[in-house]
Order: C-alpha cells, then structure tokens, then sequence
C-alpha cells in the first residue's frame, strides 16, 4: 500500500514499561506515527486512533476510536460517556503483531472485539491460515481494497477474491470486516 496517509496514533497508559511497548511496537510499522506518548491524557495533538488502559478511557473523553488495553475482563457500561471504543485487548496475552493489526483495523474504520472483553481463547482449536492468506487478512485490516490487494501481491483479482472469501469460510465470518475481527481477536495477525 503505498501512498497511504500515516495513521496517528496516541498511547495513554500509567504503565511505563507498558507504554513504552506498547510505543514501540507501533513506531516499528511503517503506516503508523505515534504522535503521543504519556501516562495520563488528554492527549494534546490530533489522533486517528488511541490506545489506552482502562483508567484513561474511563477519565477522558477523546475524539478519535479507542483501544483498550484491559488486565481483565471489564464491563463497558463502567465507560457509559465513552462510546468510542473500537477494540479491547488483553494486557496479559497482548503481541506487537496483535496490538498492530488491531490498530490499523481500527484507524480503517473496523470494530473489534465487541463483546467488550479482552478475547481468551479456551481449548479450541483456532484456525490455521497459510502466510498468503495472514498477508492478505493485516492489508484488509489497514483498509486494502481488492485492487490494491492484486497489485501489491501480484495476483489476479480474481484470485485475490477468491483467497478473501477462503479466508472469511476458515473465520466462520460472512463479511471482510468480520474476518479481520476475528483474525484479530484470535491473534491471527
């Protein structure tokens, strides 16, 4: 994807060490520029999307969608006002590739994790995709359509559709935004 605008993001958290990975595995994609770092908000420039701990998000209001980096299961309604959140993950099980993906998901305008918990998986079996097929799933979280998809990758169209619609059967979804949810909440990409 090239000629893409850097999406901005904010990182809001009262963990340091926390924070600071957090800051830099997003400073590491190239598609992101962390624009913010502190321990508490507001957060004082303009951001596409904001990864926060459950402190900030319950004490601030922001203006772009939020992901929040949750220690445990939470309630949403403890953050009635806050109706921006986009995604919730778990601190505890949290990856660089994990927290990436969701975020250019979330700055593509996509929901996830809408239950409003952190995502565990419990014994089952979890669906495998072939390398292709995770390369297609994080373009279509940072917002790729199939055209773009086909050139960057060098395949037809037709195939690319085709890869799409194997990757949304293997997710059980019935929609691309639905399948990069899932490949996000399952910690596929």
């Amino acid at each position: 994807m090239t000629g893409a605008r850097q999406k901005r993001v904010a990182v809001i958290d009262e963990h340091e060490i926390f924070r600071l990975g957090l800051a830099a595995a997003l400073e590491a994609e190239p598609q992101l520029s962390v624009v913010h770092v502190g321990a508490t908000g507001p957060c004082p420039v303009e951001a596409d999307v904001a990864v926060v701990c459950i402190r900030a998000a319950e004490s601030q209001r922001f203006h772009c969608p939020l992901v929040v980096c949750a220690a445990e299961p939470f309630d949403r309604s403890r953050i009635a006002s806050q109706s921006r959140i986009a995604a919730v993950l778990s601190r505890a099980t949290l990856t660089g590739e994990q927290l990436v993906a969701t975020v250019r998901a979330v700055a593509a305008g996509l929901q996830v994790g809408s239950n409003g918990a952190p995502h565990i998986t419990g014994g089952a079996q979890l669906p495998r995709l072939d390398a292709r097929r995770r390369h297609i799933l994080r373009l279509l979280a940072a917002g790729a359509d199939t055209a773009t998809i086909s050139n960057e990758l060098s395949y037809s169209v037709r195939t690319i559709k085709s890869l799409i619609q194997d990757i949304e059967r293997e997710l059980a979804a019935t929609n691309r935004a639905q399948a990069v949810a899932e490949g996000i909440r399952q910690g596929i990409i």
